[in-house]
């Protein structure tokens, strides 16, 4: 007799574990457009879309919920392989924001599944549903499963492909860094080589480079008439035509520029005696000549008395400028 009500105090016990029928949070995309990056550690491509986590349902006497993870379920008769790529879900250590991923074998793969969700935002919105797990108090607890009430935002006309907001990330990465990517989309970060030639390659585009001066704060921006790759075969050679009227920067630029192979510490390519990317770069990769007239991945200087070495760029006085953050983008037709 006794046995038997142990027994049934422990199925009872379990059956308490919460497992919720109604959603104590909701599981939106963020208006931010999709971001392809190179995984180093699993050594594929993944595209993310970001997340936030919010509670909706009033607070539980039974302790403060949390979300640790996401199960993605696909709907609609969609299984997770009709994407051509493995798809998981990642959430942040405080469980407010996450990312819905898919993991490529390829890069051709990731971009067709971005296009698809920018050209059709509400299909990834309708294809899956997030199902919350996590605590409540200190209870392991399933929470209920939402679909998001939004799509992600498309892929927006002007792309970014490189950030240098400080010295935090260095920027002296080999040729492999450089050719798959590095860094944050929203902080420091250089897009990789083989996306860029990728989103460029038989299309009309433009480069615009933002510049901020450290001297006065003032922004230096500069818009180029057609901008583009040649393929690794030819170490992603750069296609740079002249400058917009009214650009801050120096008349030449582009023609200097031209044609030029990419450098890196391991893998020189540039027309200079000697080394570009380790004497005048700080190791930083670049289309460097004999050696530059923009630098925006070398290191950035805090006393602007001589700038040739450091993160700079040339004005259209023919001056050198000291820089203390970039971006470069492109925009394609």
């Amino acid at each position: 007799m006794q046995k038997r009500c142990v027994l049934l105090f422990l199925v009872l016990c379990v059956s308490l574990v919460p497992y919720a029928s109604a959603a104590e949070f909701q599981v939106n995309f963020l208006k931010k457009p999709p971001s392809i990056m190179y995984n180093l550690f699993y050594e594929k491509y993944e595209l993310d879309l970001a997340l936030q986590i919010t509670e909706v349902a009033s607070q539980s006497p039974d302790g403060k919920r949390k979300v640790t993870g996401l199960k993605v379920i696909p709907e609609n008769g969609m299984q997770k392989q009709d994407f051509g790529a493995t798809v998981l879900a990642r959430v942040s250590s405080d469980g407010t924001s996450g990312k819905l991923v898919f993991v490529c074998r390829t890069l051709h793969r990731c971009m067709s599944i971005r296009k698809k969700i920018s050209d059709h935002p509400l299909f990834i919105q309708q294809a899956v549903q997030f199902a919350p797990f996590g605590t409540q108090g200190p209870i392991p607890t399933q929470f209920g499963a939402v679909r998001s009430a939004s799509g992600p935002a498309p892929v927006p006309a002007e792309v970014v492909f490189q950030r240098h907001l400080d010295n935090s990330l260095s920027f002296a990465q080999n040729w492999h860094g450089y050719v798959k990517g590095f860094g944050d989309p929203s902080g420091n970060y250089w897009m990789g080589l083989e996306q860029l030639l990728a989103m460029t390659k038989d299309r009309h585009c433009q480069l615009i480079y933002e510049g901020v001066r450290i001297d006065n704060g003032k922004l230096m921006r500069g818009t180029f008439k057609r901008f583009g790759l040649h393929g690794a075969d030819e170490n992603y050679k750069l296609v740079l035509e002249d400058q917009e009227p009214g650009g801050d920067l120096w008349k030449g630029t582009a023609e200097y520029f031209n044609a030029m192979q990419f450098s890196t510490f391991d893998a020189d390519n540039d027309k200079y005696k000697g080394e570009c990317t380790k004497e005048q770069g700080h190791n930083a990769g670049w289309w460097y000549k004999d050696c530059h007239r923009l630098n925006p991945n070398s290191w950035i200087t805090t006393s602007p008395s001589f700038c040739w070495n450091w993160c700079s760029a040339v004005d259209v006085n023919k001056i050198d400028i000291c820089i203390k953050s970039t971006k470069l983008s492109f925009s394609c037709s």
